[in-house]
């Protein structure tokens, strides 16, 4: 018989033994007491190897194996030892302990058998007893009742439609006893939001007592801290009227509250640079992980996996390795173009800003240099002057506007390069926001909240989760390879903002970016993005990410090789705007017979109405090109040029007219020998102004502003000498109009 210091199961209960004593088992057999655990304890099939007991009743069996076996297959006999241990419990119908362990040296799984289909699912360690308590005082088929019988709207009234879906969706998760969740929701659309009403009906509900909130920056952490807390959860009551809610900082774990909001990185410091545990791994049942595409990454990884406890995971931007880590249990997807037309968030237009260099790079002192050496192996100030100088002569002077660098040396250059452009304005205008920014969180609030700065220059600080509503602008002078962080990016323009009225943020491509990512557009809802790089994890800190021996070509001069408006289709492509008229005007001559409205424009203008326009319109965005009115407008360059007009262009009329020119002429061609009262002529100054508004008039419209104010149709038609006369009026201007 082998010794018994080397037996492998012996080996392994020691281990066992250890691992016990560090989660807060006692050796009853040592130490005596009623909390702790007991060595082969007796049940009716045999003695099982330790019980865990609690208060002096035993909680749960632990079967215990040595290295070489597997301790995920000895559920079953660990169970079995479950239903004998005769403690006079019934639960599920058949088990004396609600809980059971297997383990070896290198591994420990837990079941809990009070669920109707409970999952097995390995831990780091063993459960607390403390831990254990708070399991047995939760009764998981009571609450998912209440989450069952409590409507999800009477928790928030105000939830929009993703919102209320996604929470839908997650509470069926959980009443499959699923452990992983993840949630897509594009930027702007309520995650936050959304994750506090669950919060709270998870809490309320009491299936869980303990939630963690996990966030990759302090700036993040303030935003969701202050979220959580003015969560309105009744009339005159916020979320932390009810609950404890706190951040973790200066290292300090605040165990008393209930919900506890952190960085990654504090938390990973909290576990991995203290001697003892500072937090258990039962100390949560509910984690939730905001930007949940880094926290998956390297070294993060280890903070979910140190805790038991459901998690969800949101993000914008999944990526495969989010999908895989949350056992792809994808609960809900809610992308950015359906949001757009939910009107949760703003469309994007493209502006692209070309330059000899930024297209063919350069040869400078024996040296060629490719574009993609720009900011790493070389500079050229003259570069960054172009981009900004053109950046001002096409943006609006008072728009908030963000710009992205390739690392902290390049954002101070562009931060003075600005400031330079923008000399006649406020000290404050320009402002770089980085890591080595002397109080950068503050500059952030500042960037959302107040006046100044009105362009901010980062390298990634911003690109992520921070909420600054009014950009109208993102300006990108930094390359990047990483789809996710490309969207991340991005991201940063498509909230609404009604302070301001906005209704679309514009893309400042400068190096190509767009190109680059042509067949993956932006904002697809999920990405195989296979590869994982310190950039997308957020482990580097790009800012710092400078090259001391870069080259400096301060006496070459660049020049700029193309500034316009970019087309984006549906499947990528990024058409230049005579490429864009050039398919808008195919699509007309090649739908002449086929769309009512253009029928009715070549054939019998008089007979068109709004209806027709409408739909029209509808036709054109459902085109791969999206044809509109005022992507035409940039494209033909003839901002005043209406729809019709850019139709009967299309058809063959080479003149380009306004709509306001258009109607003039087509008015004074019909007043021409005509004579008419000055009251008539008031009325037809009313329908010249409606004409350059709406294009076609009709009887309704004499109903409403300023018709109405007048008396509306039956004062024209009195006016005019009756309905037939004022009729007959309409149906020439109509015709007059289009035909002009």
């Amino acid at each position: 018989m082998a010794d018994k210091g080397t037996d492998p199961e012996d080996e392994a209960r020691e281990v066992i033994d250890t691992q016990l004593k560090e989660a807060g088992w006692k050796d009853l057999e040592e130490h005596g007491g009623d909390t702790g655990f007991e060595r082969e304890y007796s049940t009716s099939s045999g003695p099982v190897d330790y019980a865990l007991l609690v208060s002096g009743k035993p909680v749960a069996v632990v079967e215990a194996k040595e290295a070489q076996k597997d301790a995920y297959a000895a559920l079953t006999q660990a169970k079995r030892y479950a239903q004998d241990i005769g403690t006079g419990e019934n639960y599920a119908g058949r088990y004396g302990v609600p809980f059971v362990f297997t383990a070896n040296s290198d591994e420990v799984w837990f079941q809990d058998l009070r669920q109707e289909a409970p999952l097995e699912r390995k831990l780091r360690n063993f459960h607390r007893p403390e831990g254990f308590e708070q399991f047995l005082n939760t009764d998981y088929k009571a609450a998912k009742e209440w989450l069952e019988d409590t409507p999800i709207r009477d928790s928030d009234s105000d939830l929009w439609d993703n919102q209320f879906e996604a929470i839908q969706n997650i509470e069926e998760a959980i009443h499959q006893n699923k452990r992983r969740m993840l949630v897509q929701m594009a930027t702007g659309t309520g995650k936050t939001r959304m994750a506090c009403a669950q919060t709270y009906r998870l809490l309320k509900s009491g299936y869980v007592n303990s939630v963690l909130f996990l966030v990759d920056r302090n700036s993040l952490g303030n935003q969701a801290e202050s979220a959580f807390k003015n969560y309105d959860v009744g009339p005159a009551m916020k979320l932390s009227d009810i609950y404890i809610i706190e951040q973790v900082e200066d290292g300090v774990y605040p165990e008393n509250a209930d919900i506890v909001i952190a960085t990654l990185q504090g938390m990973y410091s909290l576990l991995e640079n203290h001697d003892e545990l500072v937090i258990p791994q039962d100390a949560f049942d509910f984690i939730i992980s905001d930007e949940s595409h880094r926290s998956i990454y390297g070294d993060w990884r280890v903070v979910l996996n140190h805790f038991d406890a459901l998690q969800l995971g949101l993000t914008a931007t999944p990526a495969t390795h989010t999908l895989s880590y949350f056992n792809e249990n994808w609960v809900y997807q809610y992308g950015y173009w359906q949001a757009v037309d939910d009107g949760h968030v703003v469309p994007y237009e493209t502006y692209r800003i070309q330059t000899g260099i930024t297209m063919d790079g350069l040869y400078y002192e024996d040296e060629e240099y490719n574009p993609e050496d720009l900011e790493n192996k070389i500079t050229v100030p003259s570069t960054n002057r172009l981009i900004a100088e053109e950046f001002r002569k096409q943006s609006g002077e008072d728009e908030k506007t963000l710009v992205f660098a390739k690392n902290d040396r390049h954002a101070t250059e562009l931060e003075k390069i600005f400031r330079e452009v923008y000399s006649d304005k406020d000290d404050r205008y320009v402002k770089k926001i980085t890591y080595t920014t002397d109080d950068p969180d503050g500059w952030i609030k500042r960037f959302r909240n107040q006046k100044y700065p009105k362009i901010a220059v980062t390298v990634d600080m911003v690109s992520t989760g921070v909420d600054v509503k009014p950009i109208e602008n993102i300006i990108f002078i930094r390359p990047t390879r990483s789809a996710v962080l490309y969207n991340q990016m991005i991201g940063r323009g498509t909230r609404t903002c009604d302070e301001i009225g906005k209704e679309k943020f514009t893309i400042y491509d400068c190096i190509g970016i767009v190109d680059y990512f042509s067949e993956t557009p932006p904002f697809n809802t999920y990405r195989p993005d296979g590869t994982v790089d310190e950039e997308k994890s957020g482990k580097k800190k790009r800012d710092d990410d400078d090259d001391d021996e870069i080259v400096v070509a301060d006496d070459v001069q660049d020049h700029l090789e193309f500034s316009g408006y970019m087309f984006e289709t549906e499947d990528g492509q990024e058409l230049r705007p005579d490429d864009y008229v050039t398919h808008f005007e195919r699509y007309v001559r090649q739908n002449r017979s086929e769309i009512e409205a253009i029928k009715i424009i070549m054939e019998s203008p008089e007979a068109l109405k709004r209806k027709h326009l409408r739909e029209l319109n509808r036709k054109l965005q459902d085109e791969p090109e999206k044809f509109s009115e005022e992507k035409l407008q940039k494209a033909y360059g003839q901002e005043m040029t209406d729809i019709i007009g850019f139709i009967t262009h299309a058809l063959g009329d080479d003149e380009f007219p306004t709509t306001e020119d258009r109607v003039e002429k087509a008015f004074d061609a019909w007043i021409q020998d005509k004579d008419f009262t000055e009251e008539e002529r008031e009325w037809l100054n009313m329908i010249q102004r409606h004409f350059v508004q709406e294009k076609v008039i009709k009887k309704e419209d004499f109903n409403r502003i300023p018709f109405s104010r007048r008396g509306g149709w039956r004062s024209a038609a009195k006016a005019f000498g009756g309905e037939e006369e004022l009729k007959d009026v309409i149906h020439e201007l109509n015709e007059e109009v289009i035909l002009a």
